[in-house]
């Protein structure tokens, strides 16, 4: 009933665009607060999508088919297009491997879009979210870190005050291909954000590094250089 209220009033993208960002605020809070809260964060992700879209298809309706289409979304769209995509793949990544890969296709041609009308939207949000979608997909189906790490350092040019995309740098590129010095460096720079939500959390992996690298050489060495 409030969906069709909302599509009914004079200003639909705007009252949809606003239901969206909300639900993406709590989305987000419940997965930063408590992993474990799959259930309240994923429908919130569902309905943040379901708004977003209907957000920009009130204004494009004719890019409402299949992904190719998103060029017709002008900047008016930008960002109920990005906020559909960013609250789709946090939905499929909370059900799995199979929704974020069946959904790959239309994640990529969305931020791409958005890369190309709007490249500092959310702090260079769509660059980061190619870097993350990259290195979370396996590589039979697109995954790929190198491009991962060229979106993220894309976001960092973009946005370098950012410290969502030193975090990000850090827990997937430099995780996945287990650079450390990469991962210290990034997340040296994200723990001195004023971003308190993201300070904590790359405080709390520099914490994690041996359990994600292994020891350091130093703390590898034995009495005798190591012989028995």
């Amino acid at each position: 009933m409030w969906e069709e209220a909302a599509l009914a009033g004079a200003e639909p993208a705007a009252t949809l665009l606003s239901a969206a960002r909300a639900r993406r605020m709590r989305m987000e809070r419940f997965v930063q607060n408590d992993p474990e809260v799959s259930r309240a964060a994923s429908s919130d992700a569902q309905a943040c999508a379901a708004e977003a879209h209907r957000a920009w298809s009130a204004q494009f309706p004719e890019a409402a088919g299949a992904s190719v289409q998103f060029v017709q979304i002008g900047e008016s769209g930008i960002e109920a297009l990005y906020l559909e995509a960013v609250c789709t793949a946090s939905w499929a990544r909370l059900q799995g491997f199979t929704p974020l890969i069946d959904r790959r296709g239309d994640l990529l041609a969305a931020f791409n879009r958005v890369v190309q009308l709007s490249p500092e939207l959310d702090g260079a949000g769509a660059e980061r979210e190619l870097g993350t979608l990259l290195s979370a997909l396996p590589s039979y189906a697109g995954g790929d870190l190198r491009e991962a790490r060229r979106h993220l350092e894309a976001a960092i040019r973009t946005a370098p005050q950012e410290a969502r995309n030193h975090l990000v740098l850090a827990r997937t590129v430099a995780v996945k291909s287990q650079d450390r010095a990469l991962f210290e460096s990034e997340l040296r720079s994200a723990a001195q954000s004023s971003d308190a939500i993201v300070s904590v959390q790359a405080s709390a992996l520099l914490q994690r590094e041996d359990d994600l690298f292994g020891p350091a050489e130093a703390a590898q060495r034995t009495p005798g250089g190591g012989q028995k």
